[in-house]
């Protein structure tokens, strides 16, 4: 698939939202901490308005996940090696201990339903790398912490 912008897709990359065991965070909570951010908004017709949360998919403590953008529309993620053009982005509710230390929090139905969206993401493209925020080159981040490209090298 070509994005807008003629850019193929050819990264699946795992974020986590950088916050605590058993916090969750909504769709609006992101949303507002990007649009703080700045982060460039996609216009979602369905909602009539501007999304500013960056992610295309968020997938919260239960396993249930929400899609915050089309994957035609570039992500608002992580702009180093060009990935919001290159990348659809998976991020998870966690990835912080109650210290702020990096920490795998992924509950059983968070590992399951990241699993599922990955093997979904791996059919709709083949040849796409499956990595951490962390494996991106020249970044210095513990994000998504977990070893999403050892995890998922057989998918």
């Amino acid at each position: 698939m070509l994005r807008h912008n003629n850019t193929p897709i050819d990264t699946i990359l795992i974020h986590c939202t950088a916050t605590p065991p058993r916090r969750e965070v909504t769709r609006k909570e992101l949303d507002a901490w990007h649009r703080a951010a700045r982060f460039e908004p996609y216009y979602d017709p369905a909602l009539k308005k501007n999304v500013y949360a960056g992610y295309h998919l968020l997938v919260h403590l239960d396993g249930t996940y929400e899609r915050l953008r089309p994957d035609e529309h570039r992500g608002q993620h992580c702009p180093q090696d060009n990935m919001n053009n290159r990348a659809v982005s998976i991020c998870y509710v966690g990835g912080i201990d109650n210290n702020n230390k990096p920490c795998d929090t992924r509950t059983e139905a968070q590992k399951r339903t990241l699993l599922t969206l990955v093997r979904t993401m791996r059919g709709k493209y083949p040849n796409a790398q499956i990595i951490g925020h962390k494996d991106v080159k020249g970044l210095r981040k513990a994000c998504p912490s977990f070893d999403a490209k050892s995890e998922y090298k057989d998918v």
